[in-house]
């Protein structure tokens, strides 16, 4: 294990509503205590978007905070965002060469919602003997199923992209997978080398349940795919109320009816980002009920 646990925290913005949202999460993170493990910060500014002295400014009273200006012209979806990872991977490479720490792609519609959140995830990164080249939420093959049809492939294994990435990521991967959409690029790379691991406290969240999600133990970051951005992350960043603490228990039976809901949504759904969350959402529960032993379970942390 590590002597030295240090992980960089990386705020990837393209606009200024991006650094609004990241505004309010530095006040969420400087209520919380401060974490065990050494963390920096490491603000992305895109090509087309000048530095925010205000973002600095939150951050450098967290931790040691450090603008980057991205280098790479390189504009559009996505080849844009995927261009600005590895500037941002790039640099980390170089700047921490003898750090096995692990760099988090923080993007704007991700919260953490636990005070000990960071330690938590540094705990699973050195949980086993070598530490993973990606670790982040995983998300299994996800058909769409139509009556009287084959069930058609909408998406492919990966480890969403907002994960946490070794300190030497940019120099693990080879340069076939900076083709394409970054996390569904790389993943493959990382599995055939056996270092990606999958974990439950990255956990995707939708408006109808982010509450819930909150309140669940095991997920400390969440993230709003496919959300309206704004009101997710002021959804996470709202401390439960007592009345909330007092119906927790109720939460599983309340998973339950929206798993049942969302078996008969989808077959109605069929076309869209609306078709692709609902069977992926079904998708990943499946899994995760099928393969209890591909995920970490942690020791309880004190408060």
């Amino acid at each position: 294990m590590s002597n030295n646990k240090k992980h960089i925290v990386i705020l990837p913005y393209f606009c200024q509503d991006e650094v609004v949202r990241y505004l309010k999460i530095a006040e969420r993170i400087k209520s919380f205590p401060a974490p065990d493990v050494e963390c920096e910060f490491l603000l992305a500014s895109s090509p087309r978007t000048e530095t925010s002295h205000e973002l600095v400014e939150a951050y450098s009273e967290i931790g040691k905070t450090i603008p980057f200006a991205c280098p790479t012209q390189i504009f559009g979806y996505p080849e844009g965002p995927g261009a600005m990872f590895w500037d941002c991977m790039e640099y980390i490479s170089a700047n921490y060469p003898d750090h096995d720490g692990f760099s988090l792609w923080l993007e704007s519609d991700m919260a953490p919602v636990k005070p000990d959140w960071l330690d938590r995830l540094s705990d699973e990164w050195y949980s086993q003997g070598e530490t993973p080249v990606m670790m982040g939420c995983f998300v299994p093959e996800v058909y769409k199923y139509r009556v009287f049809k084959k069930p058609k492939l909408i998406l492919h294994p990966h480890i969403n992209g907002g994960a946490c990435y070794a300190m030497n990521f940019a120099n693990e991967m080879p340069d076939e997978a900076r083709q394409g959409v970054f996390d569904m690029a790389v993943f493959q790379y990382a599995e055939k080398i056996g270092r990606a691991r999958f974990t439950q406290q990255i956990a995707f969240s939708t408006h109808a349940r982010v509450r819930r999600d909150i309140a669940d133990e095991t997920k400390v970051l969440l993230h709003g795919f496919m959300q309206e951005k704004d009101r997710f992350i002021d959804q996470c960043l709202t401390p439960l109320s007592n009345h909330e603490l007092s119906r927790a228990s109720w939460n599983p039976f309340l998973d339950r009816i929206e798993t049942a809901r969302r078996q008969l949504r989808v077959q109605f759904v069929r076309r869209g980002h609306r078709a692709m969350l609902e069977n992926m959402f079904l998708a990943k529960q499946k899994f995760e009920m099928e393969n209890p032993g591909s995920f970490y379970q942690p020791a309880r942390r004190s408060a």
